[in-house]
């Protein structure tokens, strides 16, 4: 599949998912993971909300490289998008305009909403690798080649 073509594919993938597993590097390097909620625009720029009192946000606030992974949850065909971004803090004035986005696209239970310290965040890709075996064969495509600038 085409690079063109295969752009609408993860974007319909994405949008059928709620849930990413984001790693941010801590104050150490170190890399920590968590299920974050999710929703993507059609740029496949992802957005995220979570408390000021979180370690993800001193974490991305410090170093704003970020990994996503959002995986099919069945068993067979595996389906993965892998993605390398930098995060931007959305500015306090727009948080409320872009959480009614986030709600519109991610119906689930947000856990931090309402928090007196909730911020969002817009996650940028730098890398995108989509690995599909639904042929029967482990297909990888590369969308987007580079690292975040830190």
């Amino acid at each position: 599949m085409e690079h063109e073509e295969l752009k609408p594919v993860i974007i319909n993938f994405l949008n059928k998912h709620v849930k990413m597993v984001l790693t941010v590097l801590d104050e150490k390097g170190a890399p920590n993971s968590s299920l974050m909620h999710y929703a993507i625009d059609d740029d496949l720029n992802f957005f995220m909300g979570t408390k000021m009192a979180f370690g993800k946000y001193e974490a991305v606030s410090s170093d704003p490289r970020v990994a996503i992974v959002v995986v099919d949850d069945v068993e067979d065909p595996l389906l993965v998008v892998d993605i390398q971004a930098r995060a931007e803090k959305i500015p306090s004035e727009k948080t409320e305009e872009v959480f009614k986005f986030f709600e519109s696209k991610n119906s689930s239970l947000h856990y931090v909403k309402g928090a007196e310290d909730y911020v969002m965040f817009k996650l940028v890709p730098s890398a995108i690798r989509w690995l599909d075996a639904s042929s029967g064969e482990l297909q990888i495509t590369d969308l987007l080649v580079g690292s975040p600038e830190k």
